[in-house]
């Protein structure tokens, strides 16, 4: 059985899923402009850029969206619908956001919209009803489409969601016809709107993840505001919902009382640890995330196969979990510990599918290579819980690596001789470098050896500045 547990406050809204006592799921979600997935715009194109088969969309923020040629059409458009259809800088465009703004980039948008319900998905760009694939009784399949196709869609379509499966007819035409006049309001709106324009917001964190997981293995969902509560309270009315909406009233801050607060710390790690005693690195590129599985401590009671193929097999698991815990999306690359058997590699395989299979994120697994590395693509719409948590060091700039002292130690040397040699610099010198640095100087050898060759002396002070790479070289004057 599954818990909800959401912890809110002004500045930002935590939402965990406890299953078995164990973190499921989490999300995180500040109080800022930056999470703008699924809101709907007004939008005037910008520019067009035919080689890139995009087009640049002013949607009223301070950056432009990017918008693929492909998704302006309707999903059904025929070829010579597209041919017909002329695009101009300066047309407005109804668009919905895809992928938040990430770094220096915009964030992109389509112009097929889907808004979603708690049992349905309303299309409006696709004249096609469709069932989840999860749903596998074809009896519930074809009832819930003879439901669905009892409503007036007018060239509209729906995909009914997993929760949809045993809900009365009631509940799903009253999903459908809120999600219609929904429709309906945001044309009304885009019409009305003189400039570029937000005309939808998606629902906030605590709404969604309660739309989306609230299924009937959920036995409690507890938060810790009272507004959050109130608005739980007025969807949930009446429903078999009622009885398991649970305002938290403890001393203690909620994520402690259900020791989540543990296990969040563990997802900031870049070291994982497995039950056997093996682990998983985590290393965060522009490009992609790459995961490293390592046997570590354990060795195993039996063959070395078996102790890989064991250790392989617990990674394949942990990695599902922990790219659906950090929101972890884009490309993927694990670098599992070479299985020599063909048989092994296939059923690691079979373990990231069926793991992966509960994601609610589109996950792609696309093979091993011979070098036994799996690639995996998983659906990036919203920053994963590193880039939320997380920015780069002012330190190290964010590549985790400083010079050495002894690195540093040879440029003020090499720049020193510089100084003396080429630019005849006069007197003493005083050189002001990180503590790290300065021991190396404390070598009562290496220092003679330099006062020798300049023919002076050299002064140290502590820079108290906490990157090891920064110094400077001064004339002494004796103050």
């Amino acid at each position: 059985m599954k818990t909800i547990i959401g912890n809110i406050m002004p500045e930002e809204t935590r939402m965990a899923i406890v299953e078995d006592g164990r973190l499921h799921d989490f999300a995180v979600e500040r109080d800022d402009e930056n999470h703008i997935v699924n809101h709907i715009y007004k939008g005037t194109i910008q520019n067009i850029l035919p080689a890139l088969q995009a087009a640049f969309v002013n949607i009223g923020r301070r950056k432009n969206a990017f918008l693929y040629m492909g998704d302006i059409f309707p999903r059904a458009a025929t070829k010579e619908q597209i041919q017909q259809t002329h695009i101009s800088v300066g047309q407005s465009i109804l668009v919905q956001i895809v992928k938040e703004e990430q770094g220096t980039k915009g964030s992109k948008v389509t112009a097929n919209i889907s808004l979603a319900g708690r049992y349905v998905v309303l299309m409006p760009t696709v004249d096609y009803i469709g069932v989840s694939k999860k749903i596998r009784d074809e009896q519930e399949r074809d009832r819930l489409r003879c439901i669905a196709g009892t409503v007036t869609l007018q060239g509209m379509g729906l995909i009914i969601r997993t929760v949809a499966k045993g809900v009365s007819e009631e509940a799903l035409l009253a999903d459908i016809q809120y999600l219609l006049g929904t429709w309906d309001s945001i044309q009304q709106r885009y019409k009305l709107a003189k400039k570029p324009k937000l005309l939808y917001r998606e629902a906030d964190l605590v709404m969604r993840m309660v739309r989306d997981h609230m299924t009937p293995d959920v036995k409690k969902i507890v938060v810790d505001d009272k507004d959050a509560y109130d608005r739980l309270c007025q969807i949930c009315c009446g429903s078999q919902w009622d009885h398991k909406l649970e305002l938290y009233a403890g001393t203690q801050p909620i994520f402690e009382t259900y020791q989540i607060e543990d296990e969040l710390r563990q997802l900031m790690a870049r070291q994982v640890p497995l039950p056997s005693g093996g682990n998983l690195i985590f290393d965060h590129a522009e490009a992609l995330t790459v995961i490293d599985v390592n046997s570590s401590k354990y060795t195993g009671n039996g063959t070395l196969q078996d102790t890989i193929f064991h250790v392989n097999k617990e990674a394949a698991i942990e990695i599902a979990r922990q790219l659906r815990l950090r929101d972890i999306g884009g490309i993927i690359i694990i670098d599992f510990i070479d299985m020599a058997q063909p048989i092994n590699r296939d059923e690691i395989l079979q373990i990231l599918e069926r793991e992966t299979a509960a994601d609610s994120s589109k996950v792609r697994i696309l093979g091993m290579t011979a070098l036994n590395l799996v690639e995996i693509t998983r659906k990036k719409s919203r920053q994963g819980i590193h880039q939320v948590e997380f920015s780069p060091c002012n330190v190290c700039g964010g590549s985790g690596y400083l010079y050495s002292a002894e690195t540093v130690a040879i440029q003020i040397i090499r720049r020193l001789r510089y100084m003396v040699h080429v630019r005849h610099i006069k007197g003493d010198i005083l050189i002001s470098a990180h503590p790290d640095v300065l021991d190396i100087f404390q070598d009562k050898k290496r220092r003679e050896s330099l006062e020798g060759e300049f023919c002076r002396s050299l002064h140290f002070e502590d820079t108290h500045h906490p990157n090891r790479e920064v110094f400077s070289i001064l004339s002494y004057t004796g103050e």
